[in-house]
């Protein structure tokens, strides 16, 4: 009688292994730098520096959420983000579905071209967009910068919800057109309600893009009452005659806290999103 084998195959060892280095070293520069928010400027500047904090600090967090304008910063980012959000899932995911739905390689072309353009750099793109929002007035302008936030978030966006649509079989679109359904109730009433966990993953990728965002809204937005929490934290950290690395490492902390939040609350739809964009149905 044989024996059955027990444990995982070598193949799904060394996947594993693979997967927990690379965990690890994206994870070590956060962990670090939460260990660095907590400590004194005396830990920082030594000769012999420890990697835990000798006396934890919570000096640095109090100065980063007690500068000034600090709620205005927030309410900007959210306000800046959640409208690049609403503008890029609704344009993304029609256009996806429109895209899907086309016959012959005329899909696959566009598809391509559209995801080209989200290899340009946004460093790319600031001197042109300078010049466009000063023509019309448009510097300082939060609804602008959310406009032009979705202009750089749609080409990625289009791409994945493309990808999650293709998983629908045709089979189903087929029966819906048997009973009548017209083109705009195909979308509405079948595609996006089973794509709509797979949407989840555009939605986090495009606010993660538009709260993070530096360098493009401290070239459009100069006036501090329209500045966002990126661009805020900039300028409150610079403001000493040294680096202040506890300053930077708390204000780094503090911007992320949003998004590890909406991450953890929205994990099972994105889970669920991405085991639809990776399995062909």
């Amino acid at each position: 009688m044989r024996k059955r084998k027990t444990g995982l195959p070598i193949g799904k060892l060394f996947i594993l292994l693979f997967v927990t280095i690379m965990l690890l070293i994206f994870s070590f520069p956060i962990f670090w730098s939460f260990l660095m928010s907590f400590k004194e400027r005396g830990d920082i500047f030594t000769l012999t520096p420890s990697f835990f904090p000798t006396v934890w600090s919570l000096e640095e967090y109090k100065n980063v959420l007690s500068m000034g304008g600090a709620a205005r910063f927030f309410l900007n980012s959210t306000l800046v983000a959640v409208g690049t959000t609403i503008i890029s899932v609704f344009l993304s995911t029609t256009c996806g579905y429109g895209l899907q739905r086309m016959s012959g390689k005329s899909s696959e072309r566009f598809s391509n071209a559209i995801l080209m353009l989200r290899m340009v750099p946004v460093m790319v793109c600031q001197l042109p967009f300078y010049l466009l929002f000063r023509r019309f007035n448009l510097i300082n302008s939060l609804p602008a910068l959310s406009l032009i936030y979705a202009a750089l978030s749609l080409p990625l966006a289009i791409w994945l919800s493309l990808g999650f649509y293709r998983n629908i079989p045709e089979s189903i679109y087929e029966a819906a057109m048997v009973d009548g359904c017209t083109e705009w109730q195909l979308f509405a009433d079948i595609a996006f309600p089973l794509a709509k966990g797979s949407i989840v993953v555009v939605v986090l990728n495009v606010f993660f893009f538009a709260w993070n965002e530096l360098s493009l809204s401290m070239v459009l937005i100069n006036k501090e009452q329209y500045r966002t929490m990126a661009v805020g934290i900039r300028y409150f950290v610079s403001n000493t005659l040294e680096t202040p690395y506890a300053r930077m490492a708390a204000a780094g902390m503090v911007c992320i806290v949003p998004t590890v939040l909406i991450t953890v609350f929205m994990q099972n739809y994105l889970i669920q999103g991405f085991v639809q964009g990776a399995v062909k149905g």
